[in-house]
């Protein structure tokens, strides 16, 4: 089974081992689940379809569920190092699952979910600036030099 098949196999105990993780965050524990989830579950199908498939050029889960994830944090003054953590418990707990059924895991897959995962978290950032930017200097052209 490679990572994919196995992310996809134990996606509902991803999502739920990552929101139990996330739910000791300050910020995240006035959530409602709807809400702390939001993007979540899409990014994993997201990570697992990347896996399968590394040259799609699909980057919806770089693009827009990660802008998608950082406005909405920014809409609930969240912390950026919050929106963060988040995502880094993402990465923990899948790894977490390659750690527990390494089998049929090559270790090429766990570099790719790495840097898609890594490139997630750089969209995220940066747009959580340009939102942060925009919203407290109100300048939308003071954004736009946060880059793409």
């Amino acid at each position: 089974m490679g990572l994919a098949q196995l992310i996809d196999a134990h996606k509902q105990e991803v999502l739920g081992r990552w929101k139990e993780m996330v739910r000791t965050l300050t910020d995240a524990r006035k959530l409602s689940d709807s809400s702390l989830e939001n993007h979540v579950p899409e990014l994993i199908d997201w990570l697992a379809a990347r896996l399968r498939d590394r040259s799609s050029t699909n980057d919806y889960g770089t693009q827009m569920l990660s802008r998608v994830h950082a406005f909405q944090r920014v809409g609930e003054d969240f912390d950026l190092v919050e929106v963060l953590v988040e995502l880094s418990v993402l990465r923990e707990v899948l790894l977490g699952l390659w750690v527990e059924e390494p089998a049929g895991v090559a270790p090429v897959e766990v570099l790719h979910l790495s840097q898609d995962l890594d490139d997630v978290v750089t969209v995220c950032t940066t747009e959580f600036a340009r939102q942060v930017v925009t919203r407290y200097c109100g300048s939308p052209q003071a954004a736009q030099t946060l880059g793409p």
